[in-house]
């Protein structure tokens, strides 16, 4: 098949919905079918190339909001054109969020990582970036029904979104439930995975976002650290929370003990990192699946996440432990259970690892997908 991934964040990927993106590229791409990638114009990036067989086109995009994604969709209609008339186009693959495309002769899979209705929802309005995202609503939610509508075929990477997009009028049994995949070649479980008990800190990989729940796990290091001073916390990501979360982190007295990384480019030396933590820790508000919480499991780390979305569909009590979303206290608690018993720590570690072999990998998600097309290329034939 010849098909079209249509996505709004930047590629090379640098945060979850990008990575999906990518890795499904790849599956896509080693069993042989031909990979279109379209995504947003950035400064100094090509507006074609061509990585690992996969052809990236960046058209035009313009900062003009809230008309941003109309002005875009004009460019991404250009490019879908002039890909099916140069190399074929069997169908179209759109992520959200915040995508628009236009009245299509092809097949349209849509994959909605996490409703604009619910994500915005869980932003605070105590700021100007979260005050202009939720005047910004409106118009995001109206593109996304209007894209469920076109939609061939709908899919979601966790129950907990499927049921959510109930609010927009799609019923559950026209959305397919697919989940999110991890690249197992590159995260894996450690030879020895009680070596992670040697370097004493606690890892979480993700934007730097008000739905995050990071300001929750910075009350809860700030409280760990008064009993447990030899432990630290890592945070890997970028983004609008940094500073915020800097000075927190500063008004605790913690800048020895948390630290931000920044965005961490090397896949190898983030597995590294997540295969070096005593835990994982998700404090989330909200997700869809993210892509950060499955790398750590697969590479049998211990995991404490909050009770929310996609967490709920793959955490279990035998490999890892869900504590209540908003309640740093809750998640003190986990995290302590973990560091004075590194034996349960062990054990849900391994089994977080079997967990993610078993039903997570981009060959069993690829797959997945591949049954989704056939089946979008049928109703539309039909």
């Amino acid at each position: 098949m010849r098909i079209a991934l249509v996505l709004s964040t930047p590629l090379p990927a640098c945060e979850g919905i990008g990575f999906y993106v990518w890795n499904l590229g790849l599956f896509l791409t080693q069993q042989g079918h031909e990979v279109h990638m379209i995504t947003r114009r950035e400064s100094m990036k090509p507006s074609y190339e061509q990585v690992e067989r996969i052809h990236i086109w960046r058209p035009t995009f313009w900062r003009v909001y809230p008309l941003h994604v109309d002005f875009h969709g004009y460019f991404v209609e250009q490019t879908l054109d002039t890909i099916a008339k140069t190399y074929g186009l069997d169908l179209i693959h759109v992520h959200t969020p915040l995508v628009k495309i236009p009245n299509s002769p092809y097949p349209v899979v849509v994959t909605v990582h996490t409703p604009m209705k619910t994500d915005t929802a869980s932003i605070p309005l105590r700021s100007m970036l979260g005050m202009l995202i939720r005047l910004q609503t409106p118009f995001s939610i109206r593109l996304e029904k209007r894209l469920l509508r076109q939609a061939t075929q709908i899919t979601t990477v966790a129950t907990s979104v499927a049921q959510e997009l109930s609010t927009y009028g799609v019923l559950p049994h026209e959305i397919a439930i697919l989940g999110n995949g991890v690249d197992t070649t590159t995260f894996y479980p450690a030879p020895d995975p009680r070596m992670r008990f040697q370097q004493r800190y606690f890892l979480t990989v993700g934007r730097l976002a008000p739905r995050k729940g990071l300001e929750d796990l910075i009350v809860s290091a700030a409280a760990l650290i008064k009993q447990y001073p030899a432990y630290r916390f890592l945070i890997v990501g970028q983004g609008p929370l940094a500073a915020t979360l800097q000075k927190q982190i500063t008004h605790y007295q913690l800048d020895d003990h948390v630290q931000l990384l920044g965005h961490i480019d090397d896949r190898i030396a983030l597995a590294n990192l997540y295969r070096g933590a005593w835990a994982y820790i998700h404090p989330a508000h909200y997700e869809g699946l993210p892509t950060a919480l499955l790398e750590a499991m697969a590479c049998g780390c211990p995991v404490v996440a909050t009770a929310v979305s996609g967490a709920l569909d793959v955490i279990t009590p035998t490999n890892g432990i869900l504590v209540q979303p908003h309640a740093p206290t809750h998640l003190t608690a986990a995290i302590q259970a973990l560091i004075d018993q590194p034996d349960m720590a062990d054990a849900l570690g391994q089994q977080a690892g079997r967990t993610i072999k078993q039903h997570y990998s981009w060959s069993r998600i690829g797959q997945r997908y591949l049954a989704a097309y056939q089946q979008a290329s049928q109703g539309v034939a039909a």
